[in-house]
């Protein structure tokens, strides 16, 4: 039987993580790390935020590119990514509207490649 080489990661890696992507983005709201099945690994969550941290995890691993029949709110912006290889972690974040979300897009998908986390 062939044996796999599992590493477990910590909170304080995750939460690390999450932290590098907010300050990538001033303008950040919430950040939600799921497994592939919506159980949240990590959350970083602003207090202003009327929405709940298990809501977020499912949308991080809905179909739907966009949950605009859940977020009426017109001010607020959803980024979706897989942050494996296998896609088995989904990574689903909450942006105030800002001019410059789509520079600060490119080095998030910097950040999400050099991870070893997941």
């Amino acid at each position: 039987m062939k044996q796999e080489n599992v590493r477990l990661i910590n909170q304080m890696e995750v939460n690390y993580f999450l932290h590098k992507i907010k300050i990538n983005f001033p303008n950040f709201v919430a950040g939600v790390i799921t497994d592939r099945n919506g159980f949240t690994i990590g959350a970083n969550i602003s207090k202003r935020l009327w929405i709940h941290e298990n809501k977020l995890a499912l949308w991080a691993i809905s179909k739907n590119k966009e949950n605009k029949e859940v977020i009426n709110d017109p001010n607020l912006v959803q980024l979706k990514f897989d942050i494996d290889k296998g896609k088995n972690f989904k990574l689903f974040i909450l942006l105030e509207k800002s001019k410059n979300n789509k520079n600060r897009v490119k080095p998030l998908k910097t950040l999400i490649r050099s991870q070893e986390l997941f």
